[in-house]
């Protein structure tokens, strides 16, 4: 990785009059904003399609796209896209509703004079079997756990005489992922030219509901009816004393060695083509995972069990995949931190984590070592200036920075970012929230809760700031 700064926004944040952010000319303004500044990385959320209340860490495939990003400008008129009335006022489910049937008119629409069987070739791994899931799924109108046993298999008889009577809608499918990744793809060479590298990110885990389940049930822990066994979760920790059950289904890592785990490499290497760099969320797992009994209402009688450790990093470096940063935060282990170097890849570090008093805190920014990248928050903290508002940690937070304890909340956390900008991590990541100086309203996720996450809106004014020539001075100064 080059030294440099980048910022973390989810392609769904960036403005746009329809409601949604999406592959538009917001986005590309975007990139020219990120270049004036002298960034050099922009850190997204997973592409992929998010659940029903807005998550990406929770899709229904870990290969398809997520069609609401897709710019519908560039395939209808005003007075067309009028008809649909999409709008920021809409519920999330509304609004995809309403783009889907956007969407099918740009198919009626186009199709037929569209050439995409390139595309299909390079992505028949798994394009058909996702399209065939999402025509089960939305026929059905349920979600995988719910399939009658004779949908559960892709290849019984009544799966079969199914795809032969919903081609059209089969194709459709196809048809959007390929719109999709046309219009990312652009967006990524527009980036690219300007300087800037995507940072995507891969979800350790898939969907319960989710044609990854459907299509290869072998890379899970399932019972001889397709149920988990386990599935995922978390003991309590800084985001949720508690513990967190996540309801995924575990991998099968046993059977997944077997076939010098196939599925991670080619999930990878798909990804490799979309991104520059992939963090990969919850790398921990890969050295040993929390296992929660299915049906469990509580994280009580969970445990840790063994990941696949080096062994499918190995197989990583075999596929030529070295693009990778391991999320190692939370409840990490000394064997968890043995394992990242052994890999030689980059970790995290994040900077509200590292007041709690302990001078021996790895998240204290003196302390980065160089083969890291350093955040004030990600997407499951809350923004810098919210964090300020607990008297404690602002006056830890002044003490390191030798500031008043009485210094505004906004001067504080310009200082933060100074003072990350000047860590030895190799790449440091800001949010928009952080660097707008904007408040709690503005935090993105917060973990372990179902209501108000992934709702956040970049106003259009962003580029007025009157901060930016200080930043991008800081940025240039620094070397980034």
């Amino acid at each position: 990785m080059e030294r440099g700064c980048g910022i973390l926004l989810p392609i769904s944040s960036l403005p746009n009059k329809y409601g949604y952010g999406c592959f538009s000319k917001e986005a590309y303004e975007f990139v020219d904003f990120l270049s004036d500044l002298g960034m050099k990385y922009w850190q997204i959320l997973p592409l992929g399609e998010v659940d029903n209340v807005g998550s990406p860490y929770s899709s229904v495939s870990a290969f398809a796209g997520e069609p609401l990003y897709i710019d519908i400008e560039k395939y209808l008129n005003a007075d067309e896209i009028e008809f649909y009335k999409l709008s920021s006022s809409l519920p999330l489910w509304s609004y995809r509703e309403r783009k889907k049937e956007a969407l099918r008119y740009v198919f009626d629409k186009l199709y037929y004079s569209t050439n995409i069987d390139k595309f299909i070739e390079e992505n028949e791994s798994w394009v058909y079997d996702y399209a065939v899931y999402m025509v089960l799924q939305e026929e059905l109108k349920t979600t995988y756990s719910h399939f009658p046993k004779e949908y559960k298999n892709n290849d019984s008889p009544e799966t079969i005489k199914f795809i032969q009577g919903h081609s059209e809608d089969i194709v459709y499918y196809i048809f959007l992922q390929y719109l999709f990744f046309k219009q990312w793809t652009e967006l990524k060479a527009y980036a690219n030219k300007k300087g800037i590298k995507i940072i995507g990110d891969v979800p350790i885990y898939c969907s319960m509901d989710s044609v990854d389940m459907y299509a290869n049930p072998r890379c899970f822990q399932l019972d001889l009816n397709r149920r988990p066994l386990f599935v995922s979760g978390v003991p309590g920790d800084y985001f949720n004393p508690e513990g967190q059950i996540w309801g995924n289904p575990l991998y099968d890592f046993n059977y997944m060695k077997q076939t010098k785990y196939h599925w991670w490499v080619q999930r990878l290497k798909h990804l490799t083509k979309l991104y520059d760099l992939i963090r990969i969320d919850h790398f921990r797992a890969f050295e040993s995972y929390f296992a929660v009994p299915y049906g469990d209402k509580n994280v009580k009688r969970g445990k840790w069990r063994q990941g696949p450790g080096i062994d499918i990093f190995y197989e990583f470096e075999r596929n030529d995949i070295d693009n990778l940063i391991l999320e190692d935060l939370g409840d990490i282990s000394d064997e968890v931190r043995a394992l990242r170097k052994q890999t030689g890849l980059a970790g995290m570090k994040v900077m509200q984590f590292a007041f709690d008093g302990d001078s021996k805190n790895l998240h204290l920014p003196h302390d980065y070592e160089k083969n890291s990248v350093a955040y004030l928050g990600t997407h499951d903290n809350d923004t810098f200036m919210s964090f300020l508002e607990d008297k404690k940690m602002k006056d830890r937070f002044c003490e390191y920075l030798h500031l008043p304890k009485n210094t505004p909340n906004d001067i504080v956390t310009k200082m933060a970012i100074e003072n990350l900008i000047s860590t030895n991590s190799v790449v440091c990541v800001l949010t928009m929230q952080d660097i707008l100086c904007e408040g709690k309203e503005s935090r993105i996720n917060t973990p372990g809760t179902d209501k108000g996450n992934w709702e956040y809106r970049l106003k259009p004014t962003y580029k007025e700031g009157r901060y930016y020539e200080y930043l991008k001075q800081l940025i240039k100064n620094k070397n980034r």
